[in-house]
């Protein structure tokens, strides 16, 4: 394949529903090649004279001089293809996401946070400021405007909007804010995408004891999408690098891997309903249980919204288990399988011997309503099995 260097290269691209219908559904494809400064892709749809919205950055990891092109793809029947023509062209502007105002942009705070903005509008800020137990997403701005969770409630005070923890890890708790309490320290903090459909942050920090000593490695790169509509995504990749010698993993229900508190007015013993991807419905039919995904639904403000998290094919015990309850709780729980099953024979514990990583994918779908009139299913499928998109390079 040829690189950019070799001068201007027209592509063509196909994307392919596959076995699923697509409705505002998120794709990246790796161009395998580097774009030169100044210089973005512009995307048509075969038989269009209209630029596709795309958002240009690069592929992360081995592959970093790898231009990645992600575009939305609307309204894909199952079993079609759809076929563009892409071209490599002048920026033309201020920088080369070419989002005019309109599209995704991150502002970052050093020592603070970084501010997700979808059109001019705050989405959530993903905040690292000193003193707190560990980052935390907050405020999650919903459709209409509402706030989806709830930050630090005097019942739990260390739900702290969405984040992640885990209770007992070489012995230490970094679930809770009790008294010596183990705590994520953030080490950096930085913007790497911003444009027209999507924008990503990526952050590093330690896990540390009480008293300081590193126990491991946590990295975090999270993305979201210009969705059109009031719907919103937010992608989660999270690793845990044992880079400070081997770490234990305990068995426990104190823990996400990912965890949110939802909004007050949306617990299930107000307004709200914990659905899952299996059909189980409320606490007493999802908690503790496994499914591929989780919903929970309520009213905020007078408005019916809801949180699903997805959980990827990928992840380690696939398909988790959930510590989801009636007062707001909502958590991926890989660990606590003796409680969740009520048998201390079946154990959640994790080894991750020295030198080695455990890595985590997860999807945040806000949307209206309820799971049924969302969708939810149907989404999950567009990111836990995508379309397949093919790219040809033309000399």
């Amino acid at each position: 394949m040829s690189s950019a260097s070799d001068g201007p290269a027209k592509l063509s691209v196909e994307v392919r529903a596959g076995n699923h219908d697509r409705e505002s559904c998120p794709v990246s494809f790796d161009l395998g090649f580097g774009l030169p400064p100044r210089k973005t892709i512009k995307l048509y749809e075969l038989g269009s004279n209209e630029p596709e919205r795309v958002s240009v950055g690069s592929c992360s990891g081995c592959c970093s001089e790898s231009a990645v092109v992600s575009l939305i793809v609307d309204r894909l029947a199952a079993g079609l293809t759809r076929r563009y023509q892409a071209e490599i062209v002048d920026s033309g502007g201020c920088c080369d996401c070419g989002c005019g105002g309109s599209g995704v942009s991150l502002t970052h705070v050093p020592g603070s946070r970084v501010d997700l903005e979808i059109g001019g509008k705050l989405f959530t800020s993903y905040v690292v400021k000193e003193g707190i137990a560990r980052p935390y997403c907050y405020p999650i701005i919903g459709p209409g405007g509402v706030g989806m969770t709830n930050l630090g409630p005097s019942d739990h005070p260390h739900h702290r909007s969405m984040y992640v923890a885990q209770g007992e890890v070489n012995g230490h708790d970094n679930w809770s804010e009790l008294e010596g309490h183990a705590c994520t320290v953030n080490k950096s903090l930085e913007v790497v995408a911003q444009g027209a459909v999507m924008g990503a942050l990526r952050a590093a920090g330690d896990w540390v004891t009480a008293s300081g000593q590193p126990i491991l490695e946590e990295r975090v790169c999270l993305c979201t999408w210009n969705l059109p509509g009031s719907a919103r995504l937010l992608d989660w990749e999270i690793t845990w690098a044992a880079r400070y010698g081997g770490v234990f993993l305990g068995d426990t229900k104190e823990a996400g891997t990912l965890a949110v508190r939802v909004a007050e007015s949306m617990e299930g013993r107000y307004t709200g309903l914990i659905t899952n991807g299996y059909g189980g419905v409320t606490e007493r039919e999802t908690w503790g249980k496994r499914a591929p995904w989780c919903d929970y639904s309520g009213e905020v403000d007078g408005r019916k919204v809801g949180l699903a998290i997805f959980d990827h094919p990928s992840n380690l015990r696939y398909p988790t288990h959930w510590h989801v309850r009636d007062y707001g709780l909502f958590t991926v729980n890989q660990w606590g399988i003796h409680d969740f099953t009520g048998d201390w024979a079946q154990r959640g514990d994790y080894a991750l011997p020295a030198g080695q990583e455990l890595r985590f994918r997860f999807r945040v779908y806000i949307h209206e309503g309820g799971a049924s009139e969302a969708r939810v299913g149907d989404r999950f499928h567009d990111w836990a099995t995508p379309p397949d998109v093919a790219v040809t390079v033309q000399e």
